[in-house]
């Protein structure tokens, strides 16, 4: 199957020290990149997480959320931050030698200043605290991937569906082209005897008919253009990562098309190309989500 770059997913789990909460929101992007935003004491686990994630998702940006949810084992033990407490009365000092400002600093004073108390914070075992960020990331990551499968799958039937409709207007360019050649040579007979008059070497104007009707052939492109196609319908059934490779097939696909559209010469089979490159545009859209 082919997997969309868009989905979500969410995670939890529980242990000793609270609970995990991770959730993951992946968008598409023409690589792989990372917002990863966890609490300060679990920083470290952070090549932990990446590693975890790339071995699940190939492309994307990926935005990873962890929050953690606590459960004290004991009541907060909080103290004095003394050190700040001193910084504190330096200032004070300073605000009173420097600017002349009178008074002193009481208690009620250091209750509404920042950090004057710290709470002492519990020990927790990393590799306990690990297997419950990796359990929670597992999750959400089984949930993003399952959803990320279900648009592709969407998307799938998609493609194929868009790609048929190109190979009928080709089909359909393709009957018109024998009647048009045909058109093309009787139209350049009438052109050069209207002004050559009588005086005109039969031989000399078969070999420029021949010239300008392998130049108003188009069925090389044809067949390439029908190759990219089975190609890219190969690609979408056999699954897998296949977003770069469906893109640069559809440039191809578009390069086709434009030469054909040139060479065509006629009224018709043009607007079939217009329609073809309108589906192919449709197309282009839909890969640029593709992993």
């Amino acid at each position: 199957m082919i997997a969309s770059m868009t989905g979500f997913g969410r995670g939890e789990a529980t242990f000793g020290g609270g609970t995990f909460t991770v959730e993951i929101r992946s968008v598409n992007h023409r690589y792989s990149d990372f917002a990863i935003r966890l609490p300060r004491t679990l920083s470290n686990f952070e090549p932990r997480i990446k590693k975890l994630i790339k071995s699940r998702l190939t492309r994307g940006y990926i935005n990873y959320q962890l929050t953690w949810d606590i459960e004290e084992k004991e009541p907060a033990h909080l103290t004095l931050n003394e050190e700040v407490i001193r910084r504190y009365l330096d200032l004070f000092r300073g605000m009173n030698e420097e600017f002349g400002i009178e008074g002193k600093p009481t208690l009620e004073t250091f209750s509404h200043l920042p950090d004057v108390f710290k709470q002492e914070s519990q020990d927790w075992n990393e590799e306990d605290l690990w297997e419950g960020v990796e359990k929670a990331t597992g999750q959400a990551l089984d949930k993003l991937v399952e959803m990320r499968l279900f648009e592709g799958k969407a998307l799938a039937a998609d493609l194929l569906h868009r790609l048929d409709l190109m190979e009928k207007h080709m089909d359909s360019a393709k009957l018109k082209s024998p009647e048009r050649l045909v058109k093309l040579e009787e139209s350049l007979r009438e052109k050069v005897r209207a002004i050559i008059d009588n005086d005109l070497d039969e031989n000399r104007l078969l070999t420029e008919i021949t010239y300008y009707v392998d130049k108003w052939d188009f069925s090389e492109e044809e067949v390439r253009f029908r190759s990219h196609l089975d190609a890219m319908c190969c690609t979408i059934k056999k699954g897998g990562v296949v977003g770069r490779k469906l893109n640069f097939l559809v440039q191809e696909l578009n390069r086709e098309v434009n030469t054909v559209a040139s060479k065509a010469n006629d009224a018709e089979i043009a607007q079939l190309m217009v329609s073809v490159k309108e589906e192919i545009e449709r197309v282009r859209e839909q890969v640029e989500n593709l992993e």
